[in-house]
């Protein structure tokens, strides 16, 4: 097999020189870079017009070298050896086994001396040689010609080793172009001919040296001869016309072989004429795989001639052999994109990338070429391309004639079976003709029609790895047409070919390190992109059982070849992207090889590292495992809430403007503090069939430094009523303020370190979600403690809490502390509370009199602070509270909406002057329920100032959790007139909800005792307020806005609430609890209803029965038809006189459900029904009204006052009467 790693195309126009090492001592790095640096000079320029290009490859090995006379490009024209001596080099230990079995021992000169010239004897055809000494003397090595050595101190000092390899060059140029300028053989009338090593053991016959044939055959093998020398030395046009002269001299003679040649040289030069004119010669349309240990290439490179053009040259290693040259993985192949015509453009663009498994061997492309000539001729540049350089009397090449001879000279190869690699070598160049032609359909119809006989198993010329080889190249050009899946199938069979055992033999580990990297790069074709592992729900997988397959195998080589961490990375990529389309047994079998593997890994296996492999320069990259186990959903928690920090803005530095759009706001979103522990919210899924122990789980960030907290999962197995996951929470304590991203996971699964990526899925694509978290420097801690005893802690939230039992009325003092617990100073503390809100009497929560607020913030915007201070760090302030026990009454907020309408007390009786029913919308809702809960809050900031001049705010709470104990409470009220027009008196029911008798001490030491479960009534004389006119409350409702009017209402609310406390004081006492308090009057003091009659009425009206003045609310006796005197006095508080009419409405009261009924027909007046009166400040009128009632049942008498003409109208508010109740039987 020809193991040289030239193209198929190119490597006809390329002189071949042999470098190889020599001497006792070896160095294979250095010798590595000797041969980059002459493949570096593989191209020269020998001529300016017409240009010509001078191509040489340095190989260690030669192949078919016995064809050397057929194809010159076989010979090998010039050897390189390259010693290493003194030092620079290690000793060969065949060579040290050697000395040891022989009694006398040479010198290291000799022995290099000897080696190259056994270099050269090897190679008995070459023109010269050259021997690279290094660290050798010039004089120590005089068996070797003067011009022949090349002696350096050292490789780095070896600057003249790339002018001296072109000198090489040029003399092998020169020693070609004398041979091809010799053309004596045309005249000679006896010329000798050409012939192969034993090429009389294949010739039928006995050739008569004297016949006209056997001339025409000398003169055909030397045109063809001449022919190559013309393609070597950089004249292609005149290699087409040698080859066409060959051609008929062979025909003639029926010389098949030579003639074979001939055919493969005429169309292999119009080949290259064709892909030197398309600008595609140098962008290696199809490289040939030179053996299966050696695909890669080293990178194309500019070079400068010596008339200072620049010259693209793809400079390609040449070693194939197991112990030559491996080169970099930098050393890509890279593709030199030659300025081209727009046609010639699409259609590279059309095909994709055209890189296939790459091989050695590229020729040059002339960059400089004309720009005009390539856009003339770029669409179909074989018929036109030798119109205007290339004209003689010859018929033009067309594409049929070029495949024409292309199938002719495979037909001439077939004769010979010894010529089987050679007739191999031109159906590829064919095939590289037609890919130059981008004839697709016919290369595959070709391809397949003439290579299918070389894979045959009665094809016994070439062995497995021949046919290996093939498969290689028959991939490579798949995929440079496109045809992945079929490249991946060449690609496969070639592995199969490769791993062929013979007889005798068992498959090694070197095997396996062979066919890796071609199963790897066989993934491409099946679809298969390793660096997309993440995306499982919308990727379109493409053929999956075949892809499971090829990753199996690929899996099996891997492991069998000993590449532990590639196989391990090859099972994992299977298990996450194909888990849900593998069987339960196949799984089973998956996860036990994985366990063999991890068990047998001495290091624990890191998946996010890329890895590189040696035989191939296969890289794998990272692998998320993101399915094992699922981890979905993450979101960031904000802190604790005695925790959490706010931005507040600096306000020192107010702008001019109210508003503007162009201000920085402040973001408090998210914000998270140095030294406490933060929290990220996921959703953990487990969705294999057994349990999932997941370890040493924690969150992945960047930004500033971060302590995660490792946290170890123990996951059930998956089914049917656990298949939405579980949600945790990863901690974690920033060490540093900075902007934090948290941007995934990492944790032990299997054995193996696994770290994750967050991805944010938006239709069809994710994109990695990094969580942004801002971190502010390190705060000050403040928390509170209290004499109260503590309550238990919620588990959402860690502040501690306090409670207190408390009977209603009862007032106890307590204290507070607000204790810094950091090392920061605290530069403002401020203190309030919030708690029920009482609209009436004392609240539930108070401070002392004596907490107020610090002088030193007297300029500081202290809001609705309490009280205000400084703490020192470590420091701690005390501040004393009062609680008090408020009624505990059930209110409307703890009934439906249709009875909201009701009080939390219900008055005894209406005294209003009509019967319309008073609305009760602006009374004030106290509290609810018995259990009440209050909160201390305290805020402080920080000492720390960012750069922009923010502060930094907490808050910290104690939550107190009152508990009320009804003791005596108010049940009722009811108003009613005085001892004066000016007073009131205020009937309270007081209930005793105890167990125990209750002493009561009201007005000035009068006492009362109640019983147990009773209820008494307490009378408490107080005066009128004088302070609200009597349609102040009218008038607030008129207000322009509900606001307004709920304003104005709580102000004149306050002002009666300040008169009426002063005189409503009932205290309360139970001897044998030993407890005492105060009746909680809040109700009555919240309740806009009872305030409004302890108003100054403008008219108060006194009713006056037969005499005597009605004071209570129990009804009178009387009996139908029976008369009695009602006798009304009125008084005014009017400074001018009113003038009015006086008359008596009546209403009867059906029950207590259905309300009352106007029934005035049933109540009889005799005299006069409406009686005027005029009254001022200093008079009062009386009047007076005989009536009698015609039916039975219970009736409510009411003053009603009818304005004279020119009188305002009184409100409801402007007048104090109370209603007469009259309860009329049949019998008296």
């Amino acid at each position: 097999m020809k193991s040289s790693t030239s193209d198929f195309l190119t490597d006809v126009q390329t002189v071949n020189i042999v470098i190889k090492q020599i001497g006792p001592n070896k160095s294979l790095p250095a010798f590595k870079r000797i041969v980059e640096r002459c493949s570096r000079q593989r191209v020269i320029q020998v001529s300016d017009n017409p240009r010509r290009l001078f191509h040489c490859s340095f190989t260690q090995t030669s192949s078919y070298t016995e064809f050397s006379e057929l194809q010159q490009h076989r010979r090998v024209f010039a050897v390189i050896g390259v010693a290493f001596t003194n030092g620079h080099g290690e000793p060969d230990k065949s060579i040290r086994a050697f000395r040891e079995s022989t009694d006398s021992e040479a010198s290291e000169s000799e022995q290099i001396s000897s080696a190259y010239n056994k270099l050269k004897a090897d190679y008995p055809n070459i023109i010269c040689g050259r021997c690279i000494l290094i660290g050798g003397k010039d004089e120590d090595f005089n068996q070797v010609e003067r011009h022949e050595r090349l002696c350096f101190p050292s490789l780095e000092e070896a600057g003249q080793l790339e002018s001296a390899v072109r000198e090489l060059m040029r003399a092998i140029y020169i020693v070609i172009e004398m041979k091809r300028v010799d053309v004596s053989f045309e005249k000679k009338q006896e010329i000798p001919c050409p012939t192969l090593p034993d090429e009389s053991r294949w010739q039928v016959g006995v050739e008569t040296k004297s016949t006209k044939s056997y001339k025409k055959k000398c003169l055909g093998r030397y045109r063809k001869q001449h022919a190559d020398y013309c393609l070597l030395t950089g004249l292609p046009q005149l290699a087409l016309e040698a080859y066409e002269g060959a051609i008929e001299s062979l025909k003639s003679a029926q010389d098949h072989l030579w003639l074979a040649a001939a055919y493969d040289g005429w169309a292999s030069t119009v080949c290259i004429l064709h892909a030197e004119q398309m600008g595609e010669i140098n962008c290696g349309a199809f490289h040939r795989v030179a053996s299966m240990h050696a695909m890669l290439t080293i990178p194309s490179i500019e070079i400068k001639t010596q008339n200072g053009e620049s010259l693209s040259v793809s400079n390609d290693s040449v070693l194939s052999s197991p112990q030559g040259h491996k080169r970099h993985h930098s050393d890509e192949h890279i593709r030199v994109n030659s300025s081209m015509s727009g046609g010639s453009m699409e259609r590279n663009e059309s095909f994709g990338n055209e890189s296939g498994i790459v091989s050695n061997g590229s020729s040059p492309s002339i960059r400089e070429e004309p720009t005009k000539i390539k856009a003339s001729k770029g669409l179909n540049p074989l018929t036109n391309f030798l119109s205007d350089s290339w004209n003689f009397r010859r018929e033009k090449p067309t594409k049929e004639r070029v495949m024409e001879n292309f199938k002719n000279a495979i037909d001439e190869f077939s004769k010979f079976t010894m010529a089987g690699w050679l007739e191999y070598e031109t159906v590829m160049r064919a095939i590289m003709y037609l890919i130059l032609e981008r004839e697709y359909i016919k290369l595959e119809q070709f391809h397949r029609d003439y290579t299918g006989k070389y894979l045959d198993d009665a094809n016994t010329f070439m062995d497995h790895r021949m046919k290996a080889q093939i498969c290689l190249n028959s991939a490579a050009m798949y995929k440079e047409i496109g045809f992945l899946r079929k490249q991946a199938f060449y690609a496969r069979l070639s592995v199969l070919f490769e791993l062929h055992v013979t007889e005798g033999r068992v498959r090694q580990a070197s095997d396996y390190k062979t066919v890796y990297p071609v199963l790897f790069k066989t993934l491409e074709g099946y679809g298969v992109d390793l660096n997309e592992p993440h995306d499982m729900k919308n990727k379109k997988l493409g053929p999956v059982k075949l892809q499971i397959k090829s990753l199996h195998e690929i899996f099996t080589a891997a492991n069998r070849a000993g590449h532990r961490d590639a196989a391990i990375r090859h099972l994992c990529f299977l298990l996450q992207v194909y888990y849900p389309h593998l069987d339960s047994s196949m799984t089973t079998r998956l996860f036990d090889d994985l366990d063999n593997l991890v068990k047998a890994t001495p290091t624990v296996h890191q998946l996010s590292q890329t890895i590189v492999v040696d035989d191939g320069k296969i890289i794998i990259p990272g692998l998320q495992l993101t399915r094992f186990p699922l981890i979905q959903t993450p979101t960031v928690l904000a802190l604790q809430p005695n925790l959490v920090p706010t931005i507040v803005p600096d306000k020192s530095q107010a702008s001019i403007f109210i508003y503007t759009p162009f201000g920085k706001k402040v973001d408090n979103s998210l914000l998270w503090v140095t030294d406490c522990p933060g929290e990220v919210e996921v959703t953990v899924r487990n969705c294999r069939e057994t349990e999932l122990i997941v370890r040493d789980l924690c969150l992945i960030v960047e930004g500033v430094n971060f302590d995660p907290v490792q946290a170890r999962l123990i996951l059930p197995p998956e089914d049917e009523e656990n298949n939405s996951g579980s949600t945790i929470r990863l901690l974690g304590v920033p060490k540093e303020p900075g902007d934090l991203f948290i941007t995934g996971y990492s944790c032990n699964i299997f054995g193996l370190h696994n770290e994750c990526r967050f991805v944010t899925s938006n239709g069809n694509s994710h994109k990695p979600n990094k969580i942004r978290v801002k971190v502010l420097p390190k705060l000050a801690r403040v928390y509170l403690e209290c004499s109260l005893p503590r309550a238990p802690i919620d588990e959402d939230n860690e502040e501690p809490s306090a409670e207190a039992v408390v009977y209603s009325g009862q007032k106890f003092d307590h204290t507070i502390t607000v204790v810094n617990s950091s090392d920061i100073p605290v530069r403002y503390c401020g203190v309030k509370i919030w708690q029920p809100i009482v609209q009436g009497g004392p609240p539930l929560i108070r401070l002392d009199d004596s907490e107020t607020h610090a002088p030193e913030f007297d300029g500081f915007e202290i809001s609705d602070d309490l009280s205000s201070f400084v703490l020192e760090p470590n420091g701690s302030r005390e501040l004393k509270f009062h609680i008090f026990g408020i009624d505990p009454t059930s209110t409307a907020d703890d009934l439906s909406d249709e009875e909201k309408v009701l009080e939390s007390v219900i008055p005894l009786a209406n005294t209003s002057a009509n019967s319309e029913t008073e609305s009760s919308d602006m009374d004030l809702i106290p509290f609810t329920g018995r259990l009440l809960t209050a909160e201390f809050i305290v805020r402080y900031h920080s000492d720390i100032t960012s750069d922009e001049g923010h502060s930094f705010e907490r808050k910290c709470k104690l939550p107190i959790a009152v508990s009320i104990i009804p003791a005596v409470t108010v049940s009722a009220w009811h108003v009613l007139p005085g001892d004066s027009p000016f007073s009131r008196y205020i009937v309270v029911d007081v209930t005793n909800s105890t167990e125990h008798d209750a002493e009561l001490v009201y007005s000035n030491a009068r006492r009362m005792y109640v019983l147990p479960k009773e209820t008494c009534r307490v009378p408490i004389l107080s005066p009128c307020c004088s302070d609200v006119t009597g349609g102040a409350f009218h008038q607030a409702k008129q207000r322009g806005s509900h606001m307004m009017q709920k304003m104005e209402t709580e102000r004149l609310r306050l002002i009666l609430e300040n008169h009426v406390s002063k005189h409503l004081d009932i205290r309360w006492a139970i001897p044998a609890l030993n407890i005492e308090g105060q009746v909680p009057v809040g109700s009555l003091l919240s309740s806009v209803s009872l305030l409004k009659q302890l108003v100054l009425p403008a008219i108060s009206l006194d009713f006056y029965v037969n005499g005597k003045q009605y004071v209570s609310e129990d009804d009178v006796a009387v009996g139908i038809g029976q008369f009695v005197t009602v006798e009304v006095s009125i008084i005014s508080s009017l400074a001018a006189e009113y003038n009015g009419l006086l008359s008596l409405e009546c209403e009867q009261e059906i029950s207590h459900s259905l309300g009352s009924n106007d029934t005035g027909n049933f109540m009889l007046v005799t005299g006069a029904k409406k009686i005027p009166f005029a009254v001022d400040k200093e008079n009062k009128q009386s009047a007076s009204f005989s009536v009698t009632f015609i039916v039975e049942g219970s009736f409510r008498v009411r003053p009603l006052i009818t304005p004279m003409p020119g009188q305002h109208a009184l409100l409801p508010e402007d007048m104090f009467a109370t209603p007469v109740a009259f309860s009329v039987t049949t019998k008296f």
